[in-house]
C-alpha cells in the first residue's frame, strides 16, 4: 500500500472505502451508508480528545483548550471568560471535568508499559492501495512495521474482558483489525485493542484477536466488500442481506 502522511480531514475526503465504511455496510447496508449523517456525538468529541492525549501528546494543548469554569453573571466573569474565548480562537474546547478526566487516564497510562508499548510508534499515518480490485484505505492509530503489529486505541464505558467483547461484536472492531492487518500485510493476531474506561478508575486494558474473531472480521469484511463492488461496478445498491427469506421475498427472523 502507499503510505501518506496527510492530515484527518484530508484522509476522510478520499472516495475509497474505510474499516469505517466497512462496519457501516456489515452492520446495515450499502444503501445505509450512502444514506448516512454524520453527526458527532459528545462521547466521540472526547474519544478523540483521549486519542490526541495519548498517542500524540506533545499536541494534545495545541489544539485543546481548557475552558475553566467562569460565572459570567458578573462584570469581571465576563471579561475573564471573553479572555479564556480569545485564547481558544483556532482550538478545540474541553471543560475542566473531561480535562480531568483525561489527565487520570494518562496517570494510568504511564504506570501501563504494555499499554505504553502499543501507543508508542508511526501514528495515523494514512495508506492508499486495493483489496479484490476495490480501492481501499487505512489510517491505524498507531502502528511499528518493524516490529510487525498495529494497535488502536477504544474509549469504553466497561472494559473488563467480557463487556469489551461485547463492543467488539456490536461495533464490529474485529472487522477493523482484519482489515487493517490484511491491508497492511501485519498478522492480525499482532493487532491490539488498548480499551481505556472513561470514567473512574480509568483503567486501562490491552486485548488481542482470537483466532475465532479474526477469521470472523475478515469474513464480514470480504462480504462487505464486495456489496460495496458490486454498487461501484455496477451501481446496484444493496439494502439488508439474508439468505434466509420465505418465498415472497420477506426475511426470516
Amino acid at each position: 500500500m502507499k503510505e501518506v502522511i496527510e492530515t484527518n480531514e484530508k484522509y476522510h475526503s478520499s472516495d475509497a472505502i474505510s474499516a469505517s465504511g466497512l462496519k457501516f455496510i456489515a452492520k446495515k447496508s450499502v444503501h445505509h451508508f450512502l444514506n448516512k449523517k454524520f453527526l458527532e456525538s459528545p462521547a466521540m468529541k472526547f474519544g478523540t480528545a483521549v486519542h490526541t492525549a495519548m498517542l500524540e501528546s506533545d499536541k494534545f494543548y495545541q489544539d485543546y483548550y481548557v475552558m475553566p469554569k467562569v460565572d459570567g453573571r458578573t462584570k469581571e466573569g465576563k471579561a475573564l471568560k471573553a479572555m479564556h474565548e480569545e485564547k481558544a480562537q483556532g482550538k478545540i474546547v474541553i471543560d475542566e471535568l473531561d480535562h480531568h478526566r483525561i489527565k487520570e487516564m494518562i496517570k494510568n497510562l504511564e504506570s501501563h508499559d504494555l499499554a505504553k508499548q502499543y501507543c508508542n510508534g508511526e501514528i495515523e499515518v494514512s495508506h492508499y492501495g486495493q483489496i479484490n480490485g476495490v480501492d481501499v484505505r487505512v489510517r491505524p492509530d498507531c502502528k511499528n512495521m518493524i516490529a510487525g503489529w498495529v494497535s488502536d486505541v477504544k474509549t469504553c464505558q466497561d472494559n473488563s474482558p467480557d463487556r469489551f467483547k461485547s463492543d467488539i461484536y456490536k461495533f464490529k472492531y474485529h472487522i477493523q483489525g482484519a482489515f487493517y492487518c490484511d491491508a497492511l500485510g501485519i498478522d492480525p493476531s499482532a493487532f491490539r485493542f488498548v480499551a481505556v474506561e472513561v470514567n473512574h478508575p480509568y483503567s486501562i486494558e490491552v486485548y488481542g484477536l482470537s483466532d475465532d474473531m479474526i477469521e470472523r472480521g475478515r469474513f464480514e469484511y470480504k462480504k462487505a466488500l464486495e456489496s460495496w463492488k458490486l454498487y461501484k461496478d455496477t451501481g446496484v445498491i444493496l439494502g439488508y442481506e439474508s439468505e434466509n427469506r420465505n418465498e415472497d421475498g420477506s426475511i426470516i427472523i
